[in-house]
């Protein structure tokens, strides 16, 4: 999928990998639109960095209506330069998410409102996300006529969502973060297949730990886990190597329904050997 002059949507885009991916895709020529939770006057700060390719909505993901507002408002923002240059809507990148920790407790009903609270955003807000963005990239394209379905040879769009490691080797830490990504790598599959016929790729990206103000905190438990599970290079990842793999995920044709790890070999493991303290002092929460 070409880049130059043509739209995609950040969500997340206000930070993080959000803000890195949305940074990269203005400088090699895409219009963006930053999609996050932030009140407008933080928002568009970032965006304001960017240039005037970047433009900020602030937009609740969950909100199926919201959404669909949100999108309209940014091809409204970048019309005149879309119609100048024959650019489309032609894809998102979909950064947002969130994981919750709270004390290990004994009760596993303890976690549940956590969890609620995940599902919604992590896992709902990315079908509503993914469902909308689709459905605006097939708007600007004539109807089928005489044929019921979208059919095309062409590549009208491409949708990246980002699981995690936590959603391929779901262990005890991430007891309710992890069941919520690893719906998200099923919901890539079954999205791919899906629109498939109307030229729209929809891929994945699962990272290990990345560095950023979130994790640092936690960075010794991480690295020693790191340390002792992963392969190699058993460090975290650097937000931009995060980025180089969504643009080839973007810019790749036939990489269609996969999911790319970006975890240097990191498996997750529970160590409950006796010999060693209890894992779950050492974890940095349940989540």
């Amino acid at each position: 999928m070409k880049l130059q002059n043509n739209l995609f949507v950040v969500t997340g885009g206000a930070g993080g990998i959000g803000k890195a991916v949305g940074s990269t895709l203005v400088v090699k020529g895409a219009l963006v639109a930053l999609f996050d939770i932030l009140p407008n006057d933080k928002g568009d700060v970032v965006a304001e960095a960017m240039g005037k390719q970047a433009v900020y909505v602030q937009v609740d993901i969950t909100d199926s209506d919201n959404v669909k507002e949100a999108i309209s408002k940014a091809l409204s923002h970048f019309k005149t330069e879309l119609d100048a240059k024959s650019g489309k809507l032609s894809g998102c990148v979909h950064c947002a998410g969130i994981a919750i920790k709270q004390e290990w407790t004994n009760n596993m009903v303890d976690s549940i409102p956590n969890f609620e609270k995940m599902l919604k955003v992590n896992t709902i807000g990315t079908f509503v996300i993914n469902a909308h963005i689709a459905d605006a990239i097939n708007a600007q394209y004539p109807k089928p006529e005489g044929d019921r379905f979208f059919v095309t040879d062409d590549e009208r769009g491409i949708i990246v969502n980002f699981a995690s490691v936590a959603g391929h080797d779901l262990y005890a830490r991430c007891l309710s973060y992890g069941p919520t990504k690893a719906a998200v790598l099923g919901m890539t599959r079954s999205f791919a297949d899906y629109l498939g016929p109307s030229g729209i790729r929809v891929c994945s990206v699962s990272p290990s730990i990345v560095i950023s103000g979130l994790t640092a905190g936690f960075s010794g438990y991480f690295q020693d886990d790191l340390t002792a599970h992963a392969a190699f290079p058993r460090k975290p990842v650097p937000a931009e190597k995060i980025v180089d793999t969504v643009l080839l995920l973007i810019e790749q044709e036939w990489i269609n329904g996969e999911d790319i790890r970006v975890d240097g070999g990191w498996r997750l493991v529970t160590d409950r050997a006796k010999d060693r303290e209890d894992p779950r002092v050492l974890a940095p929460g349940l989540e």
